[in-house]
Formats: C-alpha cells, structure tokens, sequence
C-alpha cells in the first residue's frame, strides 16, 4: 500500500484534494510504523537492536517522523 501512495503522488499533476488525502495517508502510516516499532522496541528490549532488519526499520521510522 506504501508503494501505490508514493505512485501516486509522482504521477501526473495532482489537485489539492488528492495532495491533502496523500498527506493523510502518509501521516497514517507513519502512526502505524511507529507503533509497530515501538511495540517490537518494548518486546525484545536490548535484542531489538540486534537484527540489522530491526535497526532500518527504526532508522526508516526516525526519518519519518524527522522528516
């Protein structure tokens, strides 16, 4: 689902309406990647650093959230 929202803001010339549900979207999904990193976070506790899957996932939600 990620992908079909980046597509779609690249595609074309967008109206302020389709702009607006895009930033929504993104916003959403930044919500749940953040959950999820944080629920994995207090689950594994130290080991969750451990696996380099574990670590981009954290460095993709930072830049997320910085971004």
């Amino acid at each position: 689902m990620p992908m079909v929202v980046m597509t779609t803001s690249f595609y074309n010339k967008n109206s302020v309406c389709i702009l607006q549900v895009l930033k929504y979207v993104n916003i959403v999904f930044i919500v749940v990647f953040t959950l999820e990193a944080v629920l994995k976070l207090i689950a594994l506790r130290h080991y969750y650093f451990t696996l380099p899957w574990n670590v981009f996932d954290f460095v993709v939600v930072l830049f997320s959230i910085l971004g």
